[in-house]
């Protein structure tokens, strides 16, 4: 059985669904867990319990239901990545229920998690001519001719240009803007907060948007709905899949806010820019993060090995 020998009555009819607030709470309090990321937990508890229901604490299925869960999600055809972080999320909601001792056996000490392998894993981006035929398709306004097609290209510029995280970018306020300077002050995971360099078409785009408002104060948010209310990051995904559809791509083809950030990373790699710099723009903690980009560009390896390697000085 997994609950420990003193629970009371009431703990051995409890439900995995009872204790997920409890658990939640732990990860936002307790270990500071943003938003996003209690979010992202909710959402895999909650497929979780869809798919193999809500069981007993005490339920000697729970490992066999795990696994269950884990089939189900690779015949849905989730990528080895989506798996791994859905293992991620029950492996720290169990741990949880294990060191609050509501149940005594951890039921995820013996599922593995599936290998991925460094093509898997490296992240995906688009080609320049992908980033040219989305701004060309964006002028277009037999294509685009809606009062939200400025806030599609402004979206899709400062996306490109920042590398922000979707929520990063809703968070971006008019005082954030040194247009003087010529950067925006994004604040990122933790609450971090870092500048990050725009180029000057994106930030002359930002005055244009800003004329056309009837008023704005320096407190209001940049990018606002028809309304000019606050964008959340679903509105700005609804909108990067319009932006898609209409631009033709097929339904292969990944084009999501999150890989503008992954494209821009990648171009300004091959482009030369140095790892450091590069860690400084993407707000990453652990370098190792962004090396990441140098592995997706093999053509600077080439470059310095073609320099450097006695081989290619000889003869």
């Amino acid at each position: 059985m997994y609950y420990h020998d003193n629970t009371s009555l009431i703990m051995e009819t409890s439900k995995i669904s009872d204790f997920i607030e409890d658990f939640l709470i732990a990860k936002e309090v307790e270990e500071g867990c943003s938003s996003s990321t209690i979010k992202a937990y909710r959402y895999d508890l909650q497929k979780f319990i869809n798919i193999i229901g809500d069981l007993s604490l005490n339920s000697p299925l729970i490992r066999q239901k795990i696994r269950f869960f884990l089939k189900k999600l690779n015949e849905m055809n989730y990528t080895k990545k989506g798996i791994s972080r859905k293992i991620a999320s029950l492996r720290s909601f169990f741990k949880f229920l294990v060191l609050n001792e509501f149940i005594s056996k951890d039921p995820m000490s013996t599922i593995k998690t599936p290998k991925i392998k460094l093509e898997e894993s490296l992240p995906k981006f688009l080609d320049l001519s992908d980033i040219e035929l989305i701004f060309k398709k964006l002028k277009d306004r037999m294509l685009f001719n809606s009062r939200k097609s400025q806030r599609y290209y402004l979206i899709v510029r400062l996306l490109y240009s920042t590398m922000a995280r979707v929520s990063e970018l809703c968070n971006i306020k008019i005082r954030d803007i040194d247009f003087e300077k010529e950067y925006i002050r994004l604040r990122g995971k933790g609450n971090k907060e870092r500048i990050v360099p725009v180029d000057h078409r994106t930030l002359e785009l930002i005055k244009d948007v800003l004329n056309d408002r009837i008023y704005y104060d320096s407190e209001d948010y940049l990018l606002v709905n028809t309304r000019s209310q606050k964008l959340y990051p679903r509105v700005v995904q609804s909108d990067i899949k319009s932006i898609k559809d209409k631009c033709g791509f097929p339904d292969s083809k990944i084009v999501t806010p999150h890989i503008f950030r992954h494209t821009g990373a990648t171009h300004l790699r091959r482009s030369g820019m140095d790892i450091s710099e590069l860690q400084d723009i993407l707000g990453h903690s652990n370098p190792n993060t962004t090396r990441i980009y140098a592995k997706n560009d093999i053509t600077k390896l080439k470059e310095a090995y073609s320099q450097m390697h006695p081989l290619n000085k000889m003869d």
